[in-house]
C-alpha cells in the first residue's frame, strides 16, 4: 500500500509504502514472515539499481511494527491512463520505449528482474520523464531468492509464458513483458486477452499474436518485427535490449530538436529533445510550452482560396500599374503571409504568390 505524505525536513511530498497484508495472514503460518521479506528486499532492490528513471528511496523505517519505505514522489499518471487519452506517435513510442528498455538493461545489469512490467507499474510523469514503478515481486538472481508462487507473481497478460508452465525466470521474461507493453502502446490493449474461453494464459502459451499493423496504419515494418520479436515463444528467440535499443534509437528526436506538433501531454520526448529542461518530478506540467502557439479557431474568411489569391494579384497588379508601388508591395506581402498561414511555407500554391512578390519588390 502506498501513501502520499510530506517529508518534514525537506518539506517535500513523498511517497510512503507499506507491505500489505491479506486478511487472513494469522490464519496461515509463514505468510506474515514472507511478506515482510519481500517488503524487505524491494527496499534493497530499489536501493541497488540507482537510474533516473526509477523513484529514489529517501527514507526508511518502521512505525511501530510496520516497516515502510518512503520515496520519491512522481506527479503523473500510469500509461495506461496516459494511453487512452493519447494516440501515441512514432517519436513517442521510441521515447516511452527507450525509457523504458534501458530501466530494465540497469536492472538486468545488477542481476534484478523486474517480474510484473505493465502499463499500470509505468508510471507518466508529468516532467515528460518515463519511470518503472513497484518492485514489490522484483527478483534479484543471486541463487538464495525466494520464488514465490503463481500467486505472488505478475500480470496475466502482461507475463511470459515460462511464468505460466514454472519455467526458469530470466531477464528475457521481463523482455516478453516489454514486447507486451510495445503491443499496449501501440494498439491500446495487451497482445492476448482471455475471451471465447480461453484464457490468457493459454493464448500466451500457444497462439501467435495478431500482427499490430492489423490495427495501426502506416506502422513501420522494424517496429512491428521488434514488437513480435519480443513476443516470440522461445526464450532465445526474442531480442536483447542493447537490439531493442538500436531500432527504436532512428526515431527519437535529435538534441534540440522543436517539440512534436500538435504537442501530447505529458511530453514524453523532453529528455532527448531538452535534457537540461526536465523538471524535477513532484512539479506540475506546464500547460504550453513558451514557444508553442495556442490553438486559434479562424472564421472562414480567414482561409485564402484559389479565387482570393488570383483576385488579390490582380488587385496588387494594378496597384503597381497605377504608379502605387508601394500599396502593390503591401498587397502581396499581405497575400503571402495569409498563404503561408493557410497552406505552409512549402505549398505549392504559393508558387505564383513568390513570383509576383519577386515581380513587385517585396523584401
Amino acid at each position: 500500500m502506498a501513501y502520499r505524505a510530506q517529508d518534514l525536513r525537506t518539506g517535500k511530498k513523498v511517497i510512503v509504502k507499506v507491505p500489505q497484508f491479506p486478511g487472513t495472514a494469522d490464519l496461515e503460518p509463514g505468510v506474515y514472515e514472507r511478506i515482510i521479506k519481500r517488503f524487505s528486499r524491494e527496499g534493497r532492490l530499489l536501493r541497488k539499481i540507482d537510474h533516473p528513471n526509477i523513484p529514489k528511496v529517501v527514507g526508511e523505517g518502521e512505525h511501530g511494527s510496520t516497516p515502510y519505505i518512503a520515496m520519491t514522489y512522481i506527479r503523473g499518471a500510469p500509461l495506461a491512463q496516459y494511453r487512452r487519452v493519447n494516440s501515441p506517435r512514432r517519436i513517442e513510442f521510441a521515447a516511452i520505449g527507450t525509457s523504458v528498455a534501458t530501466t530494465l538493461a540497469a536492472c538486468h545489469a545488477q542481476e534484478v528482474l523486474h517480474r510484473d512490467l505493465n502499463p499500470n507499474n509505468i508510471l507518466i510523469g508529468e516532467n515528460g520523464v518515463v519511470y518503472v514503478i513497484d518492485f514489490g515481486i522484483a527478483l534479484p538472481l543471486d541463487g538464495d531468492a525466494t520464488r514465490y508462487t503463481r500467486n505472488f507473481v505478475g500480470t496475466d497478460d502482461y507475463s511470459a509464458p515460462e511464468r505460466f508452465c514454472n519455467g526458469e525466470q530470466v531477464v528475457q521474461s521481463d523482455l516478453y513483458s516489454l514486447g507486451c507493453v510495445f503491443y499496449f502502446v501501440l494498439t491500446g490493449s495487451p497482445p492476448f486477452v482471455g475471451e471465447r474461453g480461453k484464457s490468457s494464459e493459454k493464448q500466451h502459451l500457444e497462439d501467435l499474436p495478431v500482427p499490430p499493423s492489423m490495427f495501426v496504419n502506416h506502422l513501420p515494418r522494424d517496429l512491428e518485427e521488434l514488437t513480435l520479436g519480443l513476443l516470440a515463444k522461445n526464450v532465445q528467440d526474442r531480442p536483447e535490449v542493447g537490439d531493442v535499443l538500436a531500432i527504436l534509437k532512428p526515431y527519437l528526436p535529435v538534441k534540440g530538436a522543436p517539440e512534436p506538433s500538435p504537442l501530447h501531454v505529458p511530453d514524453v520526448t523532453i529528455p532527448y529533445r531538452t535534457p537540461d529542461k526536465i523538471r524535477p518530478p513532484e512539479a506540475p506540467a506546464r500547460s504550453r510550452t513558451p514557444a508553442t502557439q495556442p490553438f486559434r479557431v479562424r472564421r472562414r474568411h480567414d482561409f485564402l482560396t484559389d479565387h482570393d489569391i488570383t483576385t488579390t494579384i490582380q488587385r496588387a497588379t494594378a496597384q503597381h500599374d497605377s504608379g502605387d508601388t508601394a500599396a502593390a508591395a503591401q498587397t502581396v506581402a499581405d497575400l503571402r503571409r495569409r498563404a503561408i498561414e493557410t497552406y505552409g511555407i512549402k505549398n505549392p500554391k504559393l508558387e505564383i504568390i513568390e513570383a509576383a512578390v519577386d515581380r513587385f519588390g517585396v523584401r
